[in-house]
């Protein structure tokens, strides 16, 4: 039970941190807000559709870690089973907001340098890959049950291993 509560903090305090970055970057908008009488506090890049995505993976990201943080609060009462179940329910949405909110982050990037078209790109291929990167160690982590075909568990265990030779830990 010791082990399941140490889990369950730090869990909570990394999805609590997460909610509260996402909650921040929902008001510190890329490109800020008008100043102008007719748009008064409108975001300036509303209408461009890098902005939408920011828009929606930053909420994604908000709402899955207050979910994830609001189960692992449940979790914290002490019964097993209910502790289990949490643990179950707030992984893949832990895991589900880390990879939004860096969707947001590379959205907003974008949105800031796309003026300069290699600086956009650049910032695309960089984002896309560390976030490939990231969803290949997350899902292993995140999907609840493990199969009892050897076969995935091959998969993810070779590919967690060429992630930790690439890294040279």
């Amino acid at each position: 039970m010791e082990n399941y509560k140490e889990k369950v903090n730090t869990l909570l305090l990394v999805c609590t941190l997460v909610a509260t970055v996402t909650f921040a970057a929902s008001y510190t908008v890329p490109g800020g807000y008008n100043s102008s009488d007719t748009d008064l506090g409108i975001a300036t890049m509303l209408r461009d559709k890098g902005f939408h995505m920011f828009v929606f993976c930053d909420s994604i990201a908000m709402y899955s870690s207050v979910i994830a943080a609001v189960a692992l609060i449940w979790a914290q009462l002490g019964d097993l089973t209910l502790v289990i179940i949490a643990l179950k329910l707030a992984m893949p949405l832990f895991g589900v907001a880390l990879s939004m909110m860096s969707m947001a982050f590379i959205a907003g990037l974008f949105l800031t340098v796309n003026k300069l078209p290699w600086l956009g790109i650049a910032v695309l291929e960089m984002g896309i890959t560390f976030l490939a990167m990231l969803l290949v160690i997350l899902i292993p982590l995140c999907i609840p049950y493990t199969p009892s075909n050897g076969i995935y568990r091959y998969i993810s265990y070779y590919v967690i291993y060429l992630v930790i030779l690439a890294t040279g830990n």
